[in-house]
């Protein structure tokens, strides 16, 4: 059975998920029943992706200097529909853009509407970093949260607030926006590079990590696709640079799949010489240009 093996490098992470090719399987798949496509199913689907992309988003432009910013209205200050809402929006980002310029940078950010069922408003937005007390004078409809994003460069966890904070919106101020996200045009898309594995076991749970790598722990999820009904397997390395002590572990997670053993071993280290080994000074072809004496000497030193 073929599956797709994914990776995308966003900032200090790389994500690896594997999922079946559906277009490349000629013989397994042909025969498989088909599943009735609810729009309920892909609606979950479509969720489920705009989290992943928002976090490689999040995750290759942004960092611990960076800002997560709430705009919340006070109560008398509600935008009243959808147009002043969008119109006030667009106020924010001119000004934000304007600070940004006066300070000699370029402001960078994404940023998603919240509209509660009884009308309380927010405007939540990841910035790139700047002096804070810069920004108070962009916003006077009521009160500015101001947090630093922590150092790990795992942002995940966000981009599902934020995909949670639209899909509220699209209910509760009905065509306001048909994007999940926003952002500035200045952002850096992270591509995925995809292979295929035509393996009998194309995956695993032996999760390989390099030195100075982590797991997120928190990442690592196998399920069935909403739409096609086929498992899919995904996980998060986080890059910090720190020398741990490389050792095999295995733990259970509990996946939607079940109860999973999980094993973390240490990744394989390209060594130095490797590569000349395998031309022409590998073993197996030395003796053909080198003596015997030669030879001996070479590798003893």
């Amino acid at each position: 059975m073929p599956f797709r093996h994914e990776i995308c490098k966003a900032g200090k992470t790389k994500q690896h998920t594997y999922y079946y090719a559906v277009r490349t399987d000629t013989k397994e798949g042909s025969r498989r029943k088909k599943e009735n496509k609810t729009s309920e199913a892909q609606k979950k689907v479509n969720s489920r992706q705009a989290v992943k992309k928002l976090t490689w988003i999040l995750n290759e432009n942004f960092d611990g200097t960076s800002l997560y910013i709430t705009w919340s209205y006070g109560k008398e200050k509600r935008p009243t529909g959808k147009e002043q809402l969008r119109k006030e929006v667009d106020k924010l980002l001119r000004d934000i853009r304007k600070v940004y310029r006066e300070a000699g940078d370029i402001a960078k950010y994404v940023w998603v509407a919240e509209i509660g069922e009884r009308g309380a408003a927010h405007i939540h937005m990841v910035l790139n970093a700047i002096e804070i007390k810069k920004l108070k004078g962009c916003w006077d409809k009521g009160w500015i949260d101001i947090k630093l994003l922590d150092d790990s460069g795992q942002y995940r966890k966000l981009a599902s607030y934020f995909i949670k904070y639209s899909e509220k919106t699209m209910k509760t101020c009905e065509g306001f926006s048909g994007k999940r996200y926003n952002s500035s045009k200045n952002l850096k898309i992270p591509q995925p590079v995809k292979t295929t594995v035509r393996s009998k076991d194309a995956y695993n749970h032996t999760i390989e990590i390099p030195k100075g790598w982590y797991l997120d722990k928190g990442s690592v999820a196998e399920s069935w696709h909403e739409v096609t009904g086929f498992m899919y397997f995904t996980y998060t390395l986080i890059y910090d640079s720190i020398s741990r002590e490389q050792v095999k572990e295995s733990y259970t997670l509990d996946l939607d799949t079940g109860k999973i053993e999980i094993t973390e071993k240490p990744g394989k280290e390209k060594r130095k010489g490797e590569k000349v080994k395998k031309g022409l000074l590998a073993p197996e072809n030395i003796k053909k240009h080198i003596s015997k004496a030669k030879r001996e000497k070479l590798y003893k030193t």
